[in-house]
């Protein structure tokens, strides 16, 4: 269990909401992961990193897996915990 817990799928209501639909759709995750329901406490601050996840990760030319691996790597470098 992280320190913050989020916002939970079946209490999230209106922006947050339709957010966490459309990641789940777009992303095809069964749930929200938890550094996204985090985010929710502040319903802007998860609609700005959602926006600028998908234009990082889901446009462009290069293919989703090659940006995950670069992602995984780049976390790895830095020793991220996460």
């Amino acid at each position: 269990m992280g320190l913050l817990e989020g916002v939970p799928e079946d209490k999230a209501t209106g922006l947050v909401k339709a957010i966490y639909e459309e990641m789940k759709a777009a992303r095809g995750w069964d749930e929200v992961p938890l550094i996204w329901r985090v985010m929710a406490l502040k319903p802007e601050y998860l609609k700005a990193n959602w926006e600028r996840y998908q234009a990082i990760m889901m446009g462009g030319t290069l293919d989703a897996k090659v940006k995950e691996i670069i992602a995984l790597t780049v976390s790895m470098v830095n020793r991220c915990s996460y």
